[in-house]
């Protein structure tokens, strides 16, 4: 570990659990589709880390915490699986007993939010080696002695967006002394239900729409880019807009939809002008939690929805609202595609490929909100001119920068405080840098501007 501030210092604890099942199969859908990208990216792959910070409540001791941490690996059978490569195929292994080292940072005086967030990246730094360690790493935070927050780093391999919320959510229940029975579906009753013959069905029907609307897919986006590696190469910056916040909110109720849809339908229309195309097709990230098994699994069980859109007309007065009406109905229908073998997709990308090589899948779309909008008060703001002035206060950032990425541009929502934040990351070889920031100001003003009646 290294230390993020003289100030600081650490130590480490031991959480083991025992008495748990032990179990082996496949990897789910969503495992094997995330284990694809980790496997490409290799030392890099701690990109993909999520994290999440839990504050302690007063009152609540070390050993309750470390005790919340071990019932957490007893109530997930993800999180303490192993993942291995075998002749059969892709494989996950539940351990029934081990032990997890915990770290133990002391800020005395300085153990806030911002430290604990600040730790928690430090964590998630750690490229995992997921046959020979558990997908997750653990830290508390402790001022003068006493936890203030603990904060997890997770493996892709074992969570997404929504199962990283539900271990959060999970630890704040068991720090307030609440203990629940585990769920009972696990990610290997995921993996067998994918393998039986409902979820064999909806993937074969999730397949059959691929292949059409990939034979209806227009002339790649961007024209195809020497994939060899170069320093900085992609970089991702993220702009952080109350103004696309009010505005998003604004038309979504005008065109009943979400806001998520509007954005979706903004960054297709910025990205059809950039290449001159009246088409665009992105892959957007589907969340599959369809019921109520799936919502309280802890595993990433997102995959790539395909999607395709006709933005012709999108500039013309109101033509942006058609547009979003389109987005809703693409959308709706992609992630209704979008449970599948990811090996089979890939199978079929490739015969795709063979007919057409310039084929380009490269730009994706994901709102990693799950549920969550804004809440702005859009009646502070009863026209487009009071919307129009919010973009003083837009700020844009740099993100990082990564000599290598399996995407051409990526295209990311978040939320901060009744901002919306909008990230880009684009390979440079294709879109220099001062283009990026100027796209993510169009796709601020394309919205902002359709609040106008």
């Amino acid at each position: 570990m290294v230390l993020t501030s003289t100030a600081e210092r650490r130590s480490t604890r031991s959480v083991t659990f025992t008495g748990a099942g032990e179990r082996t199969g496949a990897m789910t859908w969503g495992q094997a589709s995330i284990y694809s990208s980790i496997r490409w990216l290799g030392d890099d792959a701690s990109y993909f880390n999520l994290v999440r910070v839990v504050d302690v409540p007063a009152g609540v001791d070390e050993g309750t915490v470390l005790a919340a941490v071990q019932h957490l690996l007893l109530r997930h059978e993800g999180l303490r699986s192993l993942f291995h490569e075998t002749p059969e195929g892709w494989t996950q292994h539940v351990r029934p007993q081990g032990e997890l080292t915990v770290h133990v940072a002391d800020a005395d005086g300085a153990a806030d939010t911002a430290a604990a967030r600040a730790f928690a990246s430090e964590l998630a730094g750690h490229t995992f080696r997921h046959d020979v360690e558990l997908p997750l790493s653990v830290g508390v935070l402790r001022d003068h002695g006493r936890a203030t927050h603990v904060v997890v780093a997770a493996s892709h391999l074992a969570v997404d967006g929504w199962a990283a919320d539900l271990v959060a959510q999970d630890l704040r229940r068991l720090l307030a002394g609440e203990v629940a029975d585990a769920p009972t579906w696990q990610p290997l009753d995921q993996a067998a239900h994918e393998a039986g013959e409902a979820g064999a069905a909806r993937g074969e029907a999730a397949l059959a729409y691929w292949r059409r609307t990939l034979a209806a897919a227009p002339r790649p986006l961007f024209p195809p880019a020497d994939p060899a590696p170069a320093p900085g190469r992609f970089v991702r910056l993220a702009l952080e807009s109350r103004a696309l916040a009010v505005a998003a909110t604004v038309v979504s109720t005008r065109c009943a939809v979400s806001t998520g849809t509007v954005l979706l339908a903004a960054a297709s229309v910025v990205l059809g002008r950039l290449v001159g195309q009246d088409r665009v097709v992105l892959q957007l990230i589907a969340s599959n939690r369809l019921d109520e098994r799936s919502r309280s699994l802890v595993a990433p069980l997102a995959e790539n929805a395909l999607f395709a859109i006709d933005v012709s007309g999108a500039d013309a007065p109101g033509g942006f609202a058609t547009t979003a009406r389109r987005a809703f109905a693409s959308g709706l229908n992609a992630y209704r595609h979008a449970q599948y073998d990811p090996r089979a997709r890939d199978e079929l990308v490739a015969q795709e490929r063979a007919r057409d090589a310039d084929l380009d899948l490269g730009c994706f779309f994901n709102d990693m909100r799950i549920g969550r909008d804004w809440g702005v008060d859009v009646d502070a703001y009863p026209d487009v001119d009071a919307v129009r002035a919010l973009r003083d206060g837009t700020r844009v950032r740099h993100v990082g920068s990564w000599d290598r990425q399996d995407a051409t541009c990526f295209v990311g929502v978040d939320d901060a405080d009744g901002a919306c934040v909008l990230y880009l990351m684009a390979d440079t070889a294709l879109v220099p840098e001062p283009r990026v920031e100027a796209l993510l100001r169009e796709m601020e003003s394309v919205v902002v501007e359709a609040v106008a009646p």
